[in-house]
Order: C-alpha cells, then structure tokens, then sequence
C-alpha cells in the first residue's frame, strides 16, 4: 500500500506564519521590497501546499536553507529563527520520506547558521 499523497503535509503553523517574512528579510536584497518577496513567498508556499508533494516542498526547503546559508546581513536573530524552522522541517520529512544527500547538506548548513534542533533530534 502507498502512502496517502497528503502524508508530506507536515507544516506547523509557524511555516506559514512565520517563514515568508523571516525569509523576506533575509531574501529582499534581490530587488523587490521586503513585502512583495514576503507576499510572493506567501503564495508560493501556499501553493505548495495545495498542488505540491513532498519533493516540491523539500526542494523549497533546500531554496531556503541556502538563503539563510548565505545570508551575509545583521539581522543574526531572523535568521537563527528561520534555520531553526526549517531545520525542523527536515526532521519532520523523515517520517514520511528518507532524506537525500542535499537534504543532509542542507541541514548542515541550517546548522552552521544557527538551527537549534529539538534536544534528542540532533541525527
């Protein structure tokens, strides 16, 4: 038997409440103003979550990770939150699918900026 195809659809609600604007500070050195990257981030996860599957999602999530990787800003504190967020992501994909290589690479460099993993959750 398959999985259900929603079983991916593991967000808490700090994905969709706090991602898009965390990742806005860190991402809007690319041209629009932080609240069009926040708005476009906002649409696209939430379209993930409506028509993605879980390799959509952890392509996003690897996105993502590299944007907090290397972001060479001040906001220190944004971007600890978002690899801490994302890093969880990555932990929580592991009961529905097994991660890949640059998903682990992703996490390390979740790690190197910050991501604090629950205790007991550190694999």
């Amino acid at each position: 038997m398959s999985p259900h195809p929603d079983t991916w659809l593991f967000l808490p609600p700090e994905v969709e409440a706090m991602v898009p604007s965390l990742l806005a500070r860190l991402a809007a050195t690319g041209g629009g103003s932080p609240e069009d990257v926040e708005r476009d981030l906002r649409d696209r996860i939430e379209t993930l979550v409506v028509e993605g599957d879980a390799e959509r999602w952890r392509t996003f999530l690897r996105e993502a990770a590299r944007t907090v990787a290397e972001y060479a800003g001040d906001d220190s504190e944004a971007r600890r939150v978002l690899a801490s967020i994302l890093d969880d992501q990555f932990l929580l994909a592991r009961a529905v699918v097994d991660l890949e290589g640059a998903d682990l690479d992703a996490r390390r460099r979740l790690a190197q900026a910050g991501a604090t993993p629950p205790a007991g959750s550190r694999a």
